[in-house]
């Protein structure tokens, strides 16, 4: 393949992406099978839709954090080292799993879903056998634990990554695509019970095509934590961290990765935030939201919230860009897979059907139909 492609699925309000890298290796951000045996469940099977692109194993799985809607299926699918009866059949193997340090300390009777508590299992074990696994950040509560289970915290420091570094091993020169972490920070563990959407992974992904392509994964980052990213990124001066290209929106269009109000009809965005899309965001810029179809009403509890989603759309118009919904992609009645091509000279491109429409790229872009 003589190029990158990037892919978001269909899932309802849950998260999968795929990056399929020119040199064949192959990384997941995330896996939640949601489809059902219902004959009115439009989100897709994603084992199969997986296994077509994914013939032998993964380079990296990465899982933001540990709730059912970003791990449902985990254990059926993967092949697991720490237990014999998750190694029979055709299972993926994970060459590297990156999980935040959250996953690993939190307790189970906190870890609601089953395929949750099999990934911290997975993820204990690796790191105990020192190979195999990154964990995201260097709270004070982790090396307290490394030492009651008797791991000196020198033999491990190698897989261990703080906000505000890359991720080691990987830069645009050999890969292809290099990762620079925003969240976890120590203090979303140390100085608080932990809380998972506060305690996620949330990182910018940076191609090496000819204008650098970079892409934002927000997982389910909640306001407050955007704006101490954004305030801390402007601290350092590295605000070209937060640049981005393509937008993997937080929490399935949710208010509260806005601000802590809804709003009558259209969220108003913290200050922080308003900056980081508004000023951030590249010409033709795409906005993804992995989520269910938006609704009409502006009175849902639930995301994907009409405030929120009338927020991102303005962006989007602002930006000359684009808000997509997986669930609506490229249509309400068949949802598909969301496919991405990154490529060398035209930047990203976004398939619709049998034709593409160019939306990063600073060149004129193709048009659909």
């Amino acid at each position: 393949m003589n190029k990158h492609q990037l892919k978001f699925y269909p899932l309802g309000n849950a998260d999968t992406s795929l990056i399929l890298l020119k040199n064949g290796k192959k990384i997941l951000f995330d896996y939640a099978n949601m489809k059902t045996d219902a004959k009115d469940d439009k989100r897709i099977d994603l084992p199969t839709e997986l296994n077509k692109d994914v013939k032998n194993d993964y380079d990296v799985v990465i899982f933001s954090h540990a709730d059912e809607d970003h791990v449902n299926g985990f254990s059926d699918y993967f092949f697991l080292e720490h237990n014999e009866d998750f190694q029979k059949g055709s299972r993926k193997k994970i060459k590297d799993l990156w999980v935040p340090a959250a996953i690993i300390l939190q307790p189970d009777k906190d870890i609601k879903h089953d395929d949750g508590k099999l990934l911290k299992k997975e993820a204990k074990y690796r790191l105990k056998n020192k190979k195999g696994v990154k964990i995201f950040s260097k709270p004070d509560k982790l090396k307290d634990w490394l030492e009651s289970e008797n791991i000196k915290y020198d033999d491990v420091k190698h897989l261990l990554v703080n906000a505000g570094e890359n991720v080691p091993g990987w830069s645009k020169e050999n890969d292809g695509i290099e990762f620079f972490v925003h969240s976890p920070f120590s203090e979303h563990i140390d100085d608080r019970d932990i809380e998972r959407n506060t305690a996620c992974i949330i990182m910018q992904a940076i191609f090496d095509n000819d204008v650098n392509t970079k892409v934002v994964f927000g997982a389910d980052g909640v306001w407050d934590v955007w704006n101490d990213i954004v305030d801390i990124t402007k601290y350092y001066k590295k605000e070209e961290k937060l640049e981005w290209d393509i937008f993997h929106i937080s929490h399935h269009t949710s208010y509260k990765a806005l601000n802590s109000e809804k709003g009558k009809t259209k969220t108003k965005p913290t200050e922080q935030i308003e900056w980081l899309f508004e000023k951030q965001g590249k010409k033709q810029g795409l906005l993804v939201s992995p989520s269910d179809v938006i609704p009409n009403s502006y009175d849902d509890i639930q995301p994907p919230h009409k405030q929120a989603a009338n927020y991102y759309e303005a962006v989007a118009n602002k930006i000359e860009g684009e808000y997509k919904v997986t669930m609506e992609f490229p249509s309400k009645d068949k949802p598909d897979v969301m496919v991405i091509n990154i490529e060398d000279e035209s930047g990203a491109t976004l398939e619709k059907a049998s034709t593409s429409f160019g939306f990063v790229t600073n060149r004129p872009a193709p048009k659909a139909g």
